[in-house]
């Protein structure tokens, strides 16, 4: 039984990490100056939610504290969630998960400079 526990215990101090994560995360969105937070629906910040849940749990801890949310603009909002609706399921596909990255890493258009 004590091993049930640990890994319950496991469980729920990932579950917390993650959502302490998100949480932070969408604050910072929610106050950049260009995110436009209030063009948003309820069903559009949702699926924020599930995007960057789904995210935290597939970069490592690093990567995921590199990301600068409060850079966000409404277009990297709108393309994020874009992204997710092409993605079948529940599970996002790798392609999408790496053009998502992109967009929060700032790198989908590096290089081209206009």
């Amino acid at each position: 039984m004590p091993s049930t526990s640990k890994e319950e215990l496991g469980r729920r101090r990932f579950e917390l990490q993650k959502e302490q994560a998100i949480e932070a995360a969408i604050e910072k969105i929610r106050r950049a100056p260009d995110a436009g937070w209030a063009s948003f629906s309820g069903g559009d910040y949702t699926r924020l939610r599930e995007i960057l849940a789904e995210i935290w749990i597939g970069v490592d801890r690093e990567k995921w504290q590199q990301y600068t949310f409060s850079t966000l603009t409404k277009e990297d909002i709108r393309e994020l969630l874009e992204l997710y609706g092409t993605a079948p399921g529940r599970a996002i596909p790798r392609a999408t998960m790496e053009a998502m990255d992109a967009v929060i890493s700032h790198t989908k258009n590096a290089g081209k400079k206009g």
